[in-house]
Formats: structure tokens, sequence, C-alpha cells
């Protein structure tokens, strides 16, 4: 294996554990990494289906379905509902049974959930802004460059490997 890539890998581990354990002790008190990704993911995607109804005259629905969480995070439908179960539990987020399909469930953020992702977004751009002041423009360009390189790479490497799936699967079938 590559000791470039193992070096890669480590530093991002090493900037993963120094900003999210500092986000983590300073905020997150009681939700767990993955957890708050989801409050994060389902005001976004909230906020989105807010915007587009406005946009196009259309009746907004009163929350995000299950469904539409677990395609965008890429978290199976279990998965995503266990998540939301904890996230309910502690009173982030409410569930709204659709009056025309009882199986149709939508989620939506409560008060104290909004709050909560609010202040953590903000403390988390606070402490990338404060690291951009240390690193100084110039190298935090450099760095913003070669990031979006790198998920280029990550992308193809994606692409190809689902590509050699995909030739591997037509010739076993």
């Amino acid at each position: 294996m590559n000791t470039t890539g193992h070096e890669l890998f480590h530093a991002f581990h090493r900037i993963k554990k120094s900003s999210m354990g500092r986000i983590h002790k300073c905020l997150m008190k009681d939700l767990k990494p993955h957890e708050f990704f989801m409050l994060k993911t389902l005001k976004t995607m909230y906020d989105e289906e807010q915007k587009d109804a406005q946009l196009n005259n259309l009746t907004l629905a009163p929350g995000v379905k299950i469904s539409q969480l677990s395609r965008e995070t890429a978290i199976s439908m279990p998965g995503v509902s266990q998540t939301i179960s904890t996230l309910e539990k502690l009173g982030y987020v409410e569930r709204i049974a659709s009056s025309k399909d009882r199986r149709l469930v939508y989620v939506k953020l409560t008060d104290t959930g909004r709050q909560l992702e609010d202040d953590v977004s903000k403390s988390c751009f606070q402490i990338y802004d404060e690291a951009a002041t240390t690193l100084g423009e110039e190298d935090t360009q450099s760095l913003v460059l070669l990031l979006d390189k790198l998920a280029v790479a990550f992308d193809q490497i994606d692409q190809q490997q689902g590509d050699l799936k995909e030739n591997a699967e037509r010739k076993t079938t």
C-alpha cells in the first residue's frame, strides 16, 4: 500500500479528531456525530423544500419523508428510522403521520432541534474561520483547491469501481 495514502488518511483522522472533538465537547452534549448529521440533513432538506414550494407556489409538506432522508444520506431506512427515534426521544424532531396515508410519515425539526443545529453549525464555522485565519488566505485558498481536487479524485475512483462492479456482474449473469 502507498505510504502517501496512509499519510493522507492519518492527516484527515487528526483533523476529524481535533475539530469534531472540540465541537462535540462544547455543544453536541447528548448527540452522537451521526445523529447531528441527521439533524443537519433534515434541516437542509426541509429548508430546500420550503424554498421550492414558495418559488413554485406549491403546498409545503409538513416535513421530510424518511425515504427521502434515506436516499439523501445513503443510510438504510431502518438506520434512518432508528436515528430519528433517538432524536425524537431527545425532543429534537417530531414525526407527523399523513392524514391521507397512514404509512406515510414525515419528520421535522422541533424548535429545540433547530436551535441546536444552528448553534453547532455556527460553532463549526467559527472553528474553521479561526483555522483559516491561522493558515492565512493564500494557504487556505491552496488547501481548498487541493481538497476540491481530492473530492474529484474520490468521485472518479468511485465511478471506476462502480464500472468494474457493473462489468463483473454482467459477466456472471
